[in-house]
Parts: structure tokens; sequence; C-alpha cells
């Protein structure tokens, strides 16, 4: 025995779906669906009457159309809109237009401030990517990799020693 057979309709259940789901059977919940036909079919009078009130309301319901916004609901709605869009177009402009400020007036001071770093007398005050600093630098690897030089003479030290 299948599941829907073991669900047992009575009139005010089978009343309740058709209210709420209309006439047609297979918008019923599934699980009902099964015994809501075998109801029907042992009580031909009494779902005919129940099915035929409401198919009669699915009629209505489907021949309804909402009504669309007053003209004058509509005409309140849009008539900021201009406005709005213009208020959002000058904060967008003005917004790009002070990024683009900093962003030029940040590259004119490396422009301006570059050369005088550059031209300062004062070695302890230029930058340290400088002249002095690559030759500091190469100083430095050599004092490092003099440990790590291949044999000059070719031959390779004693192991033994």
């Amino acid at each position: 025995m299948t599941a829907a057979n073991r669900i047992t309709l009575t009139t005010a259940r089978v009343r309740t779906l058709a209210e709420t789901y209309g006439a047609d059977i297979s918008r019923w919940p599934e699980a009902e669906r099964e015994a809501a036909r075998v109801w029907c079919a042992t009580h031909p009078e009494e779902a005919g009457r129940l099915l035929g009130e409401a198919r009669a309301l699915d009629h209505l319901l489907d021949a309804w159309t909402a009504p669309g916004p007053a003209d004058s609901l509509r005409a309140r709605v849009l008539a900021p809109a201009p406005a709005v869009v213009r208020s959002a177009r000058r904060r967008s402009f003005v917004l790009t237009l002070g990024g683009g400020a900093g962003l030029a007036a940040a590259c004119l001071a490396g422009i301006l401030v570059a050369p005088v770093l550059l031209a300062l007398p004062d070695p302890s005050l230029q930058p340290a990517w400088g002249a002095p600093a690559e030759a500091e630098t190469r100083e430095i690897l050599n004092q490092l990799f003099t440990d790590w030089e291949a044999p000059v003479s070719g031959t390779e030290p004693d192991a033994a020693s």
C-alpha cells in the first residue's frame, strides 16, 4: 500500500485544499493529490460542487488585473528623479576630480623635490641610492664573498688537514 493510499481526506479537508490551491488537483500538495483523486471518485456529487465553486473563483481571479499606479502618484515619485540624478553626477565628478587632483599634486611634489635632494652638499643627507651607497655595497659584498672564492692555484685543499 502506498503513502497516498494511507491518507484519508475529509470533506472539510477537500474544501480547504480547493479554496487554497484551486480546482486543479495537480496544483495541490503532492502528498494529497492521489488521495484527493480517490475522494473525488468516491464522492462525485460533493467533489463536483466543491471543485465547481473553486473553478468559478479561479476564473474570477484569472480575469482580474491589478490596477496601475495613479497618475498623481507616478508624478510625485518621478518628480525628484532629475534632481537626484544631477546631484549624483555632480558628486561623482567632484570625487573624480578630487582624486585626480591629489594624484597630480603628489606627482608634482615628487618632480619638484627630487632635484633638491640630489643636489644636497652634505653626503649624509643624500639618498641611500646615490653613488656612495653603491661603492659601500660593492665593498660589503666583496668582503662577504672572499671566503667563498675558488683557490687560485688550481690545487684542491688537502682533505686530511
